[in-house]
């Protein structure tokens, strides 16, 4: 019996089809398929129900990869036990990140790993939309929000960043100048909508406050709604390090500087440990080791379903 088909047959279960299974790995779908069934022979059970649009495990398929899934962990480890120094860590990862300020530092992060371990290849997903990780075999991925809406992960603090409140001249002029935190409900805000589809309208204040805000331009996108600012349109939350270019050409202001700014992390989030590859392991404590050398990142200890 090849470990490899008992791998490729965890991969199917967690993609949730064959189908999916063969164009995130790119495989043939008749390669995937003929492999199964050779394991199904070997095994002599049915691992799972067909039909013309799914694949459901049966109760020994279900059983089979319950019991299997601490095998293939075990193996990796004992296998790099035994072969230690000599074992190169290899494999395939596939990492999402969130079109977002900063994603290039991320990368270089990324190439640098990819440096230090040439035998593993490494599948990047820029996208906003917050993709089940085991049913698209998501190794790792970059998450921002108010909370971790799925606690079966683990989530751990990651690039953190100061905010605050910004707008230009023109707009201040046109409406005035806020006179304190308190008065942006009055004001047209332009407002962030996070990539799980939750508003940004809750604006920290100092002790813990907060006050809801409104306006008529909600975006997804920081640098449309930095255009937008640019343009007049509205008051904005924005990190310190992101407006600062602006601020020093005086195209935007900073409102209440004598005010704390308010701190948010990102999240650098996966499944459990207890079933990673080494690879995933390696790439996840470089990632977060290496982001204790940058002063916008703050690494910490293991969080589920925490509120930022």
């Amino acid at each position: 019996m090849k470990t490899e088909d008992i791998k490729l047959f965890h991969q199917i279960v967690d993609a949730g089809s064959l189908i999916r299974a063969a164009e995130i790995f790119d495989l043939p779908k008749s390669n995937l398929s003929r492999r199964i069934k050779a394991l199904e022979e070997e095994l002599s059970i049915r691992l799972f129900h067909r039909n013309n649009r799914s694949m459901q495990l049966t109760d020994a398929g279900h059983k089979f990869y319950e019991k299997t899934k601490t095998i293939l962990a075990d193996l990796e480890l004992s296998i790099q036990e035994i072969t230690a120094p000599t074992y190169e860590i290899s494999g395939h990862l596939r990492v999402q990140l969130l079109p977002l300020p900063g994603i290039m530092e991320i990368g270089r992060l990324i190439f640098q790993f990819m440096d230090l371990y040439p035998k593993v290849s490494i599948e990047v997903i820029c996208s906003s939309e917050e993709t089940n990780l085991i049913e698209n075999h998501i190794d790792v991925a970059l998450r921002i929000g108010e909370k971790l809406e799925d606690s079966s992960l683990i989530a751990r603090p990651f690039k953190s960043a100061s905010f605050g409140y910004y707008a230009t001249r023109d707009y201040i002029e046109q409406f005035g100048m806020p006179t304190s935190p308190e008065d942006m409900a009055n004001h047209n805000f332009i407002i962030y909508r996070y990539p799980n589809g939750t508003l940004k309208n809750q604006m920290p204040l100092s002790a813990g406050k907060t006050i809801e805000v409104s306006g008529n331009l909600i975006m997804n996108s920081v640098p449309l709604i930095m255009e937008a600012c640019l343009q007049g349109r509205g008051i904005i939350q924005m990190p310190h390090e992101l407006a600062s270019y602006y601020v020093e050409r005086g195209m935007v202001l900073r409102l209440f500087e004598d005010v704390d700014p308010y701190m948010s992390f990102g999240w650098l989030v996966y499944p459990s440990r207890n079933y990673q590859s080494l690879a995933v392991r390696t790439f996840i404590d470089f990632l977060l080791t290496e982001a204790e050398s940058y002063p916008h990142c703050a690494p910490e200890g293991d969080v589920r379903g925490l509120l930022m």
